[in-house]
């Protein structure tokens, strides 16, 4: 899928840089991947798809907090 026509940025190129754990921001994305804000219409699925991904990497990191704290089972 494109996510903007301006810059012909793919979601899959987008997810890609957006899966830094610098990437804090929509705009860290585009300036990822060397280009900047055209139109504006891609901007409201940018953020939607940093927020999706800080998201899934603030509950990988909790997860794995839990389980460093719990004690192995033991059989």
């Amino acid at each position: 899928m494109i996510v903007c026509i301006c810059n012909a940025l793919r979601e899959k190129d987008c997810r890609e840089a957006a899966g830094s754990p610098a990437v804090r921001r929509a705009g860290c994305v585009y300036r990822q991947l060397n280009c900047r804000v055209r139109c504006g219409a891609c901007v409201a699925t940018m953020k939607a798809i940093v927020d999706e991904l800080r998201d899934e990497r603030q509950a990988r990191a909790a997860a794995e907090a839990l389980a460093e704290r719990e004690p192995a089972a033991v059989e």
